[in-house]
This record gives C-alpha cells, sequence and structure tokens, in this order.
C-alpha cells in the first residue's frame, strides 16, 4: 500500500521499505508533534517555524509560563498547520517517581505532559497528542 509521507523518526519497514504514514490523521498528528518540538530557527528557509518546547524545559511551570506555551502552540498550529483545528492544550505533571512509587503529597515529578486535542478538519476526525516533556 501507498504512503503519504515517511514516519518519523525513519525506521525500515519490510512492506514499504521505510515505514509510511497512511492516512491523513497520522499526518496531522506527525505534523504537530514536530512542530511543537522545533524551535524557532531550527527549520530552514522558515526561521518562525516551531514552538521550541526546550526552551521551557528549566522554566518553573508556572500560569504564565503555561499560558505561553498554550499561546504559542494554538499560534503555530493555526500558521503552519491550517488543515487542523486545536481543540485545547492542556498540561498534566506526573506524581509518581522513576520507579513508579507515589511522591510525597504536593510534590511532582520532573515531568510535564502536554495534552494537545485536535481535529484533523478534512476528516472530521478528534486525535490527542500527548509530549512528555
Amino acid at each position: 500500500m501507498s504512503g503519504i509521507s515517511p514516519k518519523l523518526p525513519l525506521f525500515y519497514d519490510s512492506v514499504d521499505g521505510y515505514g509510511l504514514t497512511k492516512t491523513l490523521k497520522e499526518v496531522a498528528r506527525q505534523n504537530l508533534k514536530m512542530l511543537v518540538l522545533t524551535s524557532p530557527g531550527e527549520r530552514i528557509m522558515v526561521p518562525n517555524f516551531g514552538v521550541g518546547m526546550r526552551n521551557y524545559l528549566f522554566e518553573n511551570a508556572t500560569e504564565e509560563v503555561l499560558f505561553d506555551i498554550r499561546s504559542r502552540i494554538i499560534e503555530q498550529a493555526k500558521e503552519y498547520l491550517p488543515y487542523i483545528t486545536i481543540k485545547s492544550v492542556n498540561f498534566r505533571q506526573d506524581t509518581t517517581d522513576t520507579n513508579g512509587m507515589g511522591l510525597e503529597p504536593g510534590v511532582t515529578s520532573n515531568y510535564l505532559y502536554v495534552v494537545i486535542n485536535f481535529t484533523v478538519d478534512a476528516e472530521f476526525t478528534s486525535e490527542t497528542l500527548i509530549i512528555n516533556l
């Protein structure tokens, strides 16, 4: 079966050669993930492309910072991925440590989960992308 684009990261598939995305939903999910993880200036010839999540790695998870991340995701998706509609951007922090044990009340691990709910306009389907930082 033919595909739309290569899956990232690249891997060898015995059926298609390199793994391929086969649906518009897969392409939209992959493109949104790349948009969120790319830093502005990293993509050649498109200097404003990308949310730049790495820029927020050592920031405190204050309401202002989370609002800034949410705004950047929505703005960037409108500009560079007009075929999807962002429904919501939420944040979750884990309350377990790396051993799976519960942490003390009020303490969170060093992970922040960005949960993006979006729809692919051409297919009228909704999808959720969770990015672990």
